[in-house]
C-alpha cells in the first residue's frame, strides 16, 4: 500500500487517474479523528467494538461501506463512487469521521447508571486541496442503568447496538444526514462555532468528570449545535476545534492510512457562551416535588474577517422534574442536558427569525 497516496484500500482499486465526473462524490470510508499515537486512548471503547468486524475487518467501515452501496443511486443529484482516489487528484471525497467519545458512569444509592456519548462528523473532502469543504455533525447518546456495576464489556455491547444493525442510531443519522451531501469541492460559504464558553453557573449541574475538563464539555456542546444547525437549517458547516490556533484535522482510516487535512477559515462563525443552568422550585406537596431546570446559552453569529455581528442574543429553556419523595437521589445532568438542547434550538430558530442573519449568513450556507 502507498501511505498517504491511496485513501483507503477497503474502497478502492488501482485504476487511471481522471478527473471526476461532475455530480460524482468518491466514497472514503471510515476514520477515527486524531493523531494516530492517541487513538487508543481517545477512542478505547469504540476501539473494542471496531475490532469486532471479523478476520482483521473494521466494524465501523464495514457498516459505513455497506451503508453507501446501498445508497450510491439514492441522493438527488449525486452518485457515490466507489473507484481510486489519490491525494492531489481532483476530487471530492466523503468520509465518516468519529471526533469523539464519551462514557459517563455513576452510582446513585443502589443503581449504577451510564452515558454514552459519541461524536461523529460526515465529511465532504477537497482531496485536490487536500482540505475539509464542509461537515455535517452527528451526536449520539444512549443513557442506561443497572443494579450490578458496568464492566468494560457491557460498555461495548451498548456502543456495538448504537451503531450495528439497519436501525440503529448511526444509520437512522446517516439515513437524516445523506440528503445535504453535496459535490462542490470550493466556494461554499460555510459556518463554525469558532468558541464556546463555560460558565460557573453551568458546573455545579454537571458530572464531577466534567467540572476540570471544560474545553470537553464544550466540544459537546459545539458538536449539539452543530448537529441541530445542520438538521434545522441545512448549512454547510466545518467542524469545530478546541484549539483555533490548529486549523488542521488528523484521519486515520480503517486501512491504518493516516492523512491530515486543513480546515478553512470559515466565511460565518458563531460564538456560543453557556452561561449557567438554573433549577427553581416550582410546587412541593407531601408526595413529591416540580423542579423547573433552566439552561441560558448566549449566541453570537459574526463574520470573522471584518467583525460584523449579526445576531447576539441569549437563548433560553426551562423543563420539568418531577421528584418523588421517595426518591432520595437523582442525576441533574440529563435534565440540564434536555434543557441545553431546547436552548439551543431556540438560538437556532432566533437566527433564522432575525432577516439579516437569514439573508447574509443562514442562505448563503445554503446546501
Amino acid at each position: 500500500m502507498l501511505f498517504g497516496v491511496i485513501l483507503s484500500a477497503a474502497m478502492f482499486s488501482p485504476s487511471t487517474v481522471l478527473a471526476r465526473p461532475e455530480g460524482v462524490v468518491v466514497y472514503g470510508g471510515f476514520a477515527f479523528a486524531g493523531n494516530a499515537g492517541d487513538i487508543a486512548s481517545s477512542y478505547p471503547y469504540s476501539l473494542l467494538v471496531d475490532r469486532k468486524g471479523g478476520s482483521g475487518a473494521s466494524l465501523f467501515e464495514t457498516r459505513l461501506s455497506s451503508f453507501f452501496h446501498a445508497n450510491a443511486h439514492s441522493i438527488p443529484g449525486i452518485t457515490i463512487s466507489f473507484d481510486t482516489v489519490r491525494k492531489g487528484e481532483p476530487s471530492c471525497v466523503l468520509a465518516l469521521a468519529l471526533t469523539n467519545e464519551k462514557v459517563l458512569k455513576e452510582t446513585l444509592g443502589d443503581i449504577h447508571k451510564l452515558v454514552v456519548q459519541l461524536d461523529f462528523e460526515l465529511l465532504t473532502l477537497d482531496f485536490e486541496g487536500m482540505q475539509i469543504v464542509s461537515s455535517a455533525p452527528i451526536c449520539l447518546e444512549l443513557v442506561d442503568d443497572q443494579k450490578s456495576e458496568f464492566s468494560e464489556s457491557d460498555i461495548a455491547d451498548r456502543i456495538f447496538g448504537m451503531i450495528d444493525g439497519d436501525q440503529s442510531q448511526l444509520i437512522v443519522a446517516l439515513v437524516s444526514k445523506i440528503g445535504r451531501i453535496r459535490a462542490e469541492s470550493r466556494n461554499v460559504c460555510t459556518l463554525q462555532v469558532s468558541s464556546v464558553m463555560i460558565g460557573d453557573k453551568a458546573l455545579p449541574f454537571m458530572p464531577a468528570s466534567l467540572r476540570g475538563r471544560t474545553d470537553t464539555y464544550g466540544q459537546t456542546v459545539a458538536q449539539l449545535f452543530g448537529s441541530l444547525l445542520s438538521a434545522q437549517a441545512g448549512v454547510a458547516l466545518l467542524p469545530h476545534v478546541k484549539d483555533g490556533l490548529n486549523s488542521k484535522m488528523s484521519l486515520r482510516f480503517a486501512d491504518a492510512t493516516a492523512l491530515q487535512f486543513k480546515i478553512p477559515s470559515p466565511t460565518f462563525a458563531v460564538s456560543l457562551d453557556l452561561k449557567g443552568f438554573k433549577k427553581i422550585l416550582k410546587e412541593r406537596t407531601d408526595a413529591e416535588t416540580l423542579w423547573i431546570y433552566g439552561a441560558f446559552l448566549g449566541v453570537k453569529v459574526y463574520e470573522p474577517e471584518f467583525k460584523t455581528v449579526y445576531l447576539d442574543t441569549t437563548a433560553k429553556f426551562g423543563v420539568p422534574k418531577i421528584v418523588p419523595a421517595s426518591q432520595a437521589a437523582y442525576d441533574e445532568f440529563p435534565v440540564v442536558s434536555d434543557a441545553l438542547k431546547g436552548a439551543v434550538l431556540n438560538a437556532i430558530e432566533a437566527m433564522q427569525r432575525d432577516p439579516t442573519t437569514k439573508t447574509k449568513v443562514l442562505n448563503r450556507c445554503q446546501l
